[in-house]
């Protein structure tokens, strides 16, 4: 029995070790900047961070990290295909996906969720028409702020600010 919990922890331990990705942080950051937003973020899985450069990246992985300052600065690293964000105040790199083709404006009127055939006028004077099945129901939200992106699979997605969810949407 001794032997079998060694052996599954020595591949554990191998497993992590193996797969952990290192960022060197004594090169030349890609991009160096900060994050405009309040202390108490909490960094978790499906994020969206804007830095002050105007970039957005995805906050991917499964690690939750919670910040304790306000704007702080971000050194963003590219690892081959990954970017990895280093937030001061963090204990470990956040890997992510920069966003391509970002469109980031308003909700014209009230947003209370979708039903399935649901379509967005925004602030811009873009129409957005809900591109999947599926429902949410929402508070009525004023005027909420929206960020719409391609996705690694070539669909938009949109994230209404306040709401969990995303959902695919096509331009109308």
């Amino acid at each position: 029995m001794k032997h079998v919990f060694i052996s599954v922890l020595s591949l554990f331990l191998f497993y992590n070790v193996a797969s952990a990705q290192k960022v060197d942080t004594t090169a030349a950051p890609e991009e160096s900047t900060f994050y405009d937003g309040p202390a108490n973020t909490l960094f978790a899985p499906g994020f969206i961070l804007k830095t002050r450069s105007k970039n957005y990246y995805q906050i991917g992985g499964k690690l939750k990290q919670q910040n304790r300052m306000a704007n702080p600065p971000v050194k963003v690293y590219k690892v081959k295909r990954k970017y990895f964000l280093i937030v001061q105040g963090l204990g470990e790199p956040l890997p992510a996906n920069k966003l391509q083709d970002v469109i980031e404006s308003k909700i014209d009127g009230d947003f209370r969720g979708w039903d399935g055939t649901t379509t967005f006028k925004l602030l811009n004077g873009d129409t957005w028409v809900q591109d999947e099945i599926k429902t949410l129901f929402n508070n009525s939200i004023f005027r909420p702020t929206v960020i719409i992106y391609r996705d690694s699979d070539g669909t938009f997605k949109m994230k209404v600010d306040g709401v969990d969810e995303t959902v695919q949407v096509k331009k109308n």
